[in-house]
């Protein structure tokens, strides 16, 4: 198998491979250059961590001696490629569509007058310096941000000064040019702040300045069982984490002398190979401010999503043009479901007038009696969990599960559980031991002197706002089969059950993994009845090696198999005798696919599978979640459909190849590009 951490740095290096891509509006190419950048931070921040063996309470994975001297050597490289796209391509042609990211020497003379106007009034009330002897302790340096480093002399005498960029300003200082309406400067605050530090530092001589940046481990430690309050211990770790977190990369000016430099890692205990020096800008990740410039004809039009066809309203009567718009009811979504099943397919479908709907319209329905749902990740203003809240305020029984350690947003859905706990919704923090990965709503209604229940199933996050949107799955539901499954599934989350056997539903860690292999046995046995087997997958990661030992024997049987994996992929494809029927894609675009996606052909009778499972060790063995299958032929034929539209792209596709390349899909000769996004966006 491929290495996993050579696995991702390729995904990072097709991240920002995309960036040069020509068929991209100017700004999200940006976007797309911060995100990489951003994805490589996270990557240091919570998986360095672990393989360099420095956590609190956790059993690392430790790559040891020239394993993990070589993944450093790769991520340098990386981060360079990044500078290089940034510097080389993309600084240019922005420039041309008039937007000028510029060094401070680079500013004319009245630029300069103005960009320090604005650091005498907005900048230098809000700086704080610190003057240090060189062999002194260092500040604490916060986690992400940009600090500057001074040399500073006076009567002789060495002195080192440290400046931190504030949080309360943006990182570029951006105004309007002049030789056009839509023209734009852009300049990093820090180079604004080297350009006047005889105003932090009158009586000393500046020898030089330098940037640096800090990235630090984002571990919380191990979530003890006997714990008595989970909400105070995660509480805690992140104030730790924001305060203490353990450094694990230091980025620095490649200007900076080697003594300065041995001096900074010597006081943050970092080891030569743990110094990154760069040429360009650091910190890229930050570009995503500019992102909001006032220049629309450089990022793709608005898209707006519309509605599956079982949703969408029949025309209505020409009276109905003579009432008051507030005054035409909504339509039961509950009386929707009940007919059929609704396939749901993120962003070309609204989120807002499918999901949320369906919460909220539960939460008002004097009928509902109980929503219970999981909640894994959600947004600061998050109108579901404030549908919820009403719910709870006005008597109906509420229960979420709230996933208290769902990596980097753990202070966000602390702040939902206490405003639920609040409001009088029963509120629980899952399995210890298990994250809870599901993104699930169960609704009880009373109809006709009976209960009858709904149920959403989706494969990703309560979070329709993202800067780079992510696509998904969901599926409405009223299936008994599914609510039987789904009550029992609660009741073990809230510690009311043990694990028990699910009629429909596909569940880890304890069932998930061994029916995956089942379904894959299955089509191995029809290929060796002579019988067409296929298996389509959908995934962001594939690690486990026990599923990808199962894909490689149902190969050798003569099954087909094509794995449309996102980012990691362990999975050696295209080997004669062992993977030679595997194809491995990896689609990038506009949008982040996102969704999981299992499809089998099981002889004449397809079956189509959804969920929020990936395929690796943690997926299946240390996480609970949920793969349902759907229930249709017409549905599992809409996603036998989806599958074959992205397996035809040839714009944002990449294949890999034995060797372990990834090289970009190309149309046949004299035949434009096929863009799966596009035309689901077209049919929507």
């Amino acid at each position: 198998m491929f290495d996993r951490e050579l696995s991702w740095v390729a995904f990072n290096r097709r991240l920002t491979y995309e960036v040069a891509r020509p068929h991209q509006p100017a700004l999200t190419r940006l976007t797309k250059l911060a995100q990489a950048a951003a994805s490589l931070d996270e990557y240091f921040m919570v998986r360095m961590p672990l393989l360099k063996g420095d956590v609190l309470g956790k059993e690392a994975i430790a790559l040891r001696g020239d394993r993990l001297s070589r993944l450093q050597s790769y991520l340098r490289t990386l981060m360079e490629r990044q500078q290089a796209h940034f510097a080389g391509n993309l600084k240019p042609y922005l420039a041309r569509q008039g937007i000028h990211l510029l060094a401070y020497e680079r500013l004319t003379t009245p630029q300069k007058r103005y960009c320090q106007a604005r650091f005498e009034d907005e900048v230098m009330p809000v700086l704080t310096a610190w003057i240090t002897q060189p062999d002194a302790a260092t500040p604490d340096f916060s986690n992400l941000r940009l600090n500057l480093m001074v040399w500073l002399e006076r009567v002789g005498k060495k002195k080192i000064a440290w400046v931190k960029l504030p949080r309360v300003l943006s990182r570029f200082m951006t105004f309007r040019g002049t030789s056009h309406p839509t023209e734009w400067i852009v300049v990093p605050l820090e180079q604004v702040i080297a350009a006047h530090l005889s105003s932090l530092f009158p009586d000393d001589v500046v020898k030089g300045c330098y940037a640096f940046r800090v990235t630090r481990s984002t571990d919380l430690g191990v979530l003890d069982s006997e714990t008595a309050n989970l909400m105070d211990m995660i509480q805690e770790g992140l104030q730790q984490r924001q305060q203490q977190g353990r450094p694990v990369r230091l980025e620095v000016a490649v200007a900076m002398p080697h003594w300065l430099r041995s001096h900074l890692a010597r006081q943050l205990t970092r080891a030569p190979i743990d110094l990154y020096p760069l040429k360009g800008w650091l910190g890229l990740s930050d570009l995503k401010e500019l992102t909001r410039l006032p220049r629309p004809d450089l990022l793709p039009p608005p898209w707006q999503p519309g509605l599956p066809m079982a949703l969408k309203p029949q025309p209505a009567p020409s009276m109905l043009s003579f009432v008051a718009l507030s005054a035409v009811p909504m339509d039961n979504l509950f009386n929707e479901i009940v007919q059929q099943d609704i396939l749901l397919h993120f962003p070309y479908h609204s989120f807002a007038h499918t999901v949320e709907r369906f919460v909220a319209q539960a939460a008002v329905d004097d009928q509902v009696l109980t929503i219970k749902m999981t909640l894994y990740r959600t947004a600061v203003d998050a109108p579901i969990v404030r549908s919820l809240i009403g719910a709870a305020k006005a008597g109906k029984e509420v229960v979420v599960l709230v996933e208290l350690t769902a990596p980097l947003d753990e202070a966000i859905n602390i702040h939902w559980a206490k405003r639920l706990e609040q409001a009088g919704a029963h509120v629980v923090y899952g399995v210890v031991g298990f994250r809870t990965h599901t993104n699930l709503v169960l609704v009880a209604r009373r109809e006709a002197h009976r209960i009858q229940q709904y149920a959403y199933l989706g494969t990703g996050d309560y979070l329709p706002d993202r800067p780079q949107p992510y696509e998904d799955l969901g599926l409405l539901t009223s299936r008994p089969d599914i609510a039987t499954d789904l009550s029992h599934l609660f009741n073990f989350l809230t510690g009311c059950s043990h694990h028990i056997g699910y009629q429909t539903l596909m569940v880890a860690p304890d069932q998930l993994k061994h029916r995956l292999q089942e379904l894959i046995q299955r089509e191995v046995d029809y290929a060796q009845q002579g019988r067409p087997a296929r298996l389509i997958v959908k995934l962001n990661l594939l690690a486990d090696p026990d599923i990808i030992e199962s894909l490689y024997a149902a190969s050798q049987a003569g099954v087909e198999i094509d794995l449309i994996v996102r980012s990691i992929c362990r999975l050696r494809p295209g080997i004669p005798g062992l993977s030679d029927r595997i194809r491995v894609y990896s689609l990038l675009g506009q949008f982040v696919e996102h969704s999981r996606i299992l499809y089998c052909q099981n002889g004449d009778a397809p079956e189509a599978w959804i969920g929020t499972a990936d395929w690796t060790p943690r997926g299946l063995n240390e996480r609970i979640e949920v793969m349902v299958p759907l229930s249709t032929p017409t549905l599992v034929t809409d996603i036998h459909t989806l599958l074959q539209t992205l397996l035809a792209d040839t714009q944002n596709s990449w294949q890999l190849y034995p060797s372990g390349q990834y090289i970009p899909r190309q149309p046949p000769p004299d035949t434009a590009g096929q863009s799966a996004q596009q035309i689901f966006q077209q049919r929507s």
